[in-house]
């Protein structure tokens, strides 16, 4: 691998404090704060330094975005000078410390070339020192006081202006080429000092013609230099496009807020990106409007929608009414007033805002994704490792086999026997446990082998040991890169430890900008080759054009690359607004109209040749520390999340066990039951468990606020399974019973609070002179209560208290609840029998008493009146 100019610091671990204990009760929404101060940042060599004491520099628009020769594409240059264009870099610098700052200057700067597609993200760690070319400084400010902010502006020419004796970046031959914004001044007190610096990248699709000399006609030097020279063949161009959400639902006890389904919520995130001017809203819209725009047909065939099934059918249920509350932690709670859900006294209300913005955006997602090719993603980004190690099948059809459902709700049928493991990575037990018969996972390149143990390019990789399974690679640098945008930058997995970086320390703009050099450099990598083999053509058929630096094992490895293509997989909870994921679509667009890049669907991907025949996946794609293994719940005696998880879905296979089936009422029993498979799944998202610190190390907080949210969920999962089965239990009418007759039944109550009809086993445990008769499966009504009389006969003598113990279980012969201890008087039969035969034997002396008297016609006092 080509290694930056200059090094990179050598890394520090830095202690930052860890998250804090959980609390007792989950609290939604609240990340924690995860901040490193500049002393540790220095400690640590951090570059780019995300805690500058002083002054951070921001990079906020780079003119033109994309540089190709004389004009710029993607957007216009600012302007020219003597028709070379001008490169512009504009920005924020914010006065972070407590002293004042004086003489505030910044200047630009250009590092060296990225040797190729695969090293473009190099640059981007390289200290100051490294970026040689240098522009003059430009006074930024006189005085900057602390909390200040100041624009600034630097400018300079793409290379050099005959004439002009001043700096020039010397871009003199297509490339990704990195640029650096510095910025000098003096605390207050203090010597002048270099107080921060930003980087970001720019595409050179094709160098600018020198300018022409005073007297010479431009269009002789343009067609001195361009005729005849032959094209680069077009990059074959594959995307995905994600369309999914961090987990923010949550299962409810069923009933707890009605009787009636809802959809709780953690907050208003989900709401929120489906608004008018929402995330998810934002990317619909810009996949529609770039399938309209310049190359939009070839950019269609080119990208496949990737869908989160979870999303897709909570905005289902969302936009079919469905009520909305949102649970803080402590309870559920009306989106709309704040107040309290009525624990099932009266229904949840619908909010019709709600369900116009989820009906809208799935109108406009069936209208995208009408004839075009859709992929379902592994639902709520769960982490297939994980999934197939618990192996419990309920969760692993609920996170894979969700394409039914996907095509009832778009009436697009996906793309069947595809893997996308949101970590960009399978583990090779993961891959034989779930894959089907010749599934085929999208990975990137380091989580496969060939069959000598070497990180192949991408391609096509079949799986040895497994039934006809392959895997899909896709770049690492470009992965990466497209990681990096947008409002919840990671890390990824897969993503080169060298290169890895507090993201934070980077503007989006910047970071938007180095995931568009990423997709554009192989295009000058097949502009590199093709002009390598021009160059060695024989010299009758050599054409001019200008030298190209690279050498010939480097031509090898750039026209491996081009022949591999673009497949460009961005994270599955992609952060991107609308403007930004337009803007890369439009770049995309740009090359395929201009002819650099051609569209391949990712079905035609899916078929084609295998590249790496017996390969393999890795346990271990990088070899570096992955903060986004850690287990909340590694070291905690109630058990690490598997056995946790395990437990908690036993518990939701038992309150599926309890639904009697056979009564109508039953019927909505699942969508209470299902969001807590769906909770466990939850758990398991990836989303998060790499962004923020360094991405190397847990004590810098990588991962910290993705690692929390994960055990809170998980601790309010078994709380809330737990809840649900103890909403069915046993009442008896007092704790004494006493029998009146050896065969007195006994009396018992079964109570069940849950929306749905079920059946329950009574089990009975009685002494050997008690005998009562098995209960077996009773059918108690949804929200209702039944009482039994339960057989019971008594061989004691005398009176004896007994002690008969009841305990209610599933189905499955999961108990339910506590066991009952009803005791019970019996014996004094006796006695009681004498009265009831004394009872009788008076009644009958006066009965016969009467009719005699009655017979021999004397008048009963009783029958007065009466006589016949």
């Amino acid at each position: 691998m080509n290694r930056r100019p200059g090094g990179r610091l050598v890394r520090a671990v830095v202690p930052v404090a860890l998250c804090a204990a959980l609390a007792s009760a989950p609290v939604w929404g609240v990340q924690p704060v995860r901040a490193v101060t500049p002393e540790q940042a220095i400690d640590a060599g951090y570059i780019p330094n995300p805690a500058p004491a002083l002054a951070r520099i921001t990079i906020d628009e780079i003119t033109p975005r994309v540089l190709d020769g004389a004009g710029a594409g993607g957007q216009l240059a600012v302007g020219t000078e003597a028709g070379v264009p001008t490169v512009t870099v504009s920005g924020t610098i914010s006065n972070v410390g407590d002293v004042s700052l004086e003489s505030v200057d910044v200047r630009l700067q250009r590092g060296p070339r990225a040797a190729d597609a695969e090293s473009v993200r190099e640059p981007l760690v390289w200290s100051e020192p490294s970026f040689p070319v240098q522009g003059e400084f430009l006074r930024a400010a006189e005085t900057l006081a602390p909390g200040e902010s100041v624009p600034y502006r630097v400018s300079m020419p793409a290379r050099e202006v005959p004439g002009n004796p001043g700096p020039d970046l010397q871009l003199t031959e297509p490339g990704v080429y990195p640029l650096l914004v510095n910025v000098n001044g003096t605390p207050e007190g203090g010597s002048p000092a270099r107080l921060d610096d930003a980087r970001t990248l720019l595409p050179v699709l094709e160098a600018p013609p020198p300018a022409p000399l005073p007297g010479v006609d431009d269009d002789e030097v343009g067609a001195s230099t361009s005729a005849g020279v032959p094209g680069p063949t077009p990059v074959p161009l594959t995307m995905l496009w994600p369309l999914a959400a961090a987990p923010s639902r949550i299962a409810l006890v069923p009933g707890e807020a009605g009787p009636e389904p809802v959809v709780a919520l953690t907050d208003r995130s989900l709401l929120g990106d489906l608004s008018e001017e929402g995330r998810l809203t934002g990317l619909v819209r810009a996949a529609s409007a770039a399938f309209d725009g310049p190359g939009g047909e070839e950019l269609r065939r080119a990208t496949c929608i990737a869908v989160d099934p979870d999303l897709l059918g909570t905005v289902a249920e969302l936009a079919d009414g469905r009520p909305v509350v949102i649970d803080d932690g402590s309870g559920a709670r009306d989106p709309g007033d704040g107040d309290r859900a009525d624990d099932g006294a009266t229904p949840t209300p619908v909010d019709e805002a709600v369900v116009a913005d989820a009906s809208r955006w799935l109108d406009q997602l069936r209208a995208l994704a009408e004839g075009s090719c859709v992929v379902t993603l592994p639902a709520a980004q769960a982490d297939l490792d994980t999934v197939s190690t618990i192996g419990d099948t309920t969760l692993t059809s609920a996170a894979l086999d969700r394409s039914d459902s996907v095509e009832r709700i778009l009436d697009v049928a996906p793309v069947p026997d595809v893997l996308v493991p949101a970590s960009g990575t399978l583990a090779p037990a993961t891959a034989q446990a779930l894959a089907g018969s010749g599934d085929t996972a999208i990975v990137a390149t380091p989580s496969t082998r060939t069959d000598t143990g070497v990180v192949p390019t991408s391609g096509m990789v079949g799986l040895a040991g497994t039934d006809g399974g392959r895997a899909l690679t896709y770049s690492a640098t470009v992965g990466t890169a497209l990681a990096a945008t947008g409002e919840f930058p990671e890390n990824p997995r897969y993503s080169d430890p060298d290169t890895r970086y507090w993201l934070a320390a980077d503007s989006p703009v910047a970071r938007l900008q180095d995931a568009r050099a990423a997709l554009l450099a192989p295009v000058i990598d097949a502009a590199d080759a093709a002009a390598t083999a021009a160059a060695t053509a024989p010299t009758g058929a050599q054409q001019p054009g200008p030298a190209r630096s690279d050498t010939s094992d480097t031509a090898d490895t750039t026209d491996t690359v081009a022949e591999q293509g673009v497949l460009a997989v961005p994270p599955q909870v992609w952060g991107v607004d609308e403007e930004a994921a337009g803007s890369l679509l439009e770049t995309l667009g740009d090359q395929l109209s201009a002819g650099r890049m051609r569209a391949v669907p990712l079905t035609e991907l899916l078929t084609g040749p295998v590249t790496v025949p017996e390969g393999s996946l890795a346990d271990d794609p990088t070899g570096a520390v992955d903060p986004g293994t850690a287990d909340p719940f590694a070291d905690d005696p109630g058990g690490d999340t598997v056995r946790r998880l395990t437990g908690a879905l036993r518990g939701t296979g038992t309150l599926r066990s309890l639904v009697d089936t056979s009564d109508p009422t039953s019927a909505g029993a699942a969508a209470h039951l299902d969001p807590l498979v769906g909770d466990a799944l939850r758990v398991l998202s990836v989303t998060g468990r790499r962004a923020g610190g360094d991405g190397l190390t847990l004590e810098s907080g990588t991962g910290a606020a993705a690692r929390e949210r994960s055990a809170t969920r998980l601790a309010r999962l078994g709380e809330t399974v737990s809840a649900s089965l103890a909403r069915v239990d046993l009442l008896t009418p007092g704790s004494v019973f006493t029998m009146a007759s050896p065969n007195s039944p006994l009396m018992l109550v079964i109570r069940n609070a849950l929306p749905f009809p079920v059946r329950v086993d009574v089990t009975v445990t009685a002494p050997e002179d008690i005998t009562v008769d098995p209960v077996g499966l009773i059918q108690i009504p949804a929200a209702g209560s039944r009482t039994l009389q339960v057989p019971t006969q008594s061989d004691s003598e005398g009176g004896v208290r007994h002690t008969v113990t009841f305990a209610l279980h599933g189905p499955d012969g999961t108990r339910l609840s506590a066991p009952v201890e009803l005791s019970v008087q019996s014996g004094g039969y006796p006695v009681a029998q004498g009265f009831a035969i004394a009872a009788a034997a008076l009644a009958l002396i006066l009965g016969g008493r009467r009719y005699l008297r009655y017979r021999r016609g004397i008048l009963d006092p009783a029958d007065e009146g009466h006589r016949p």
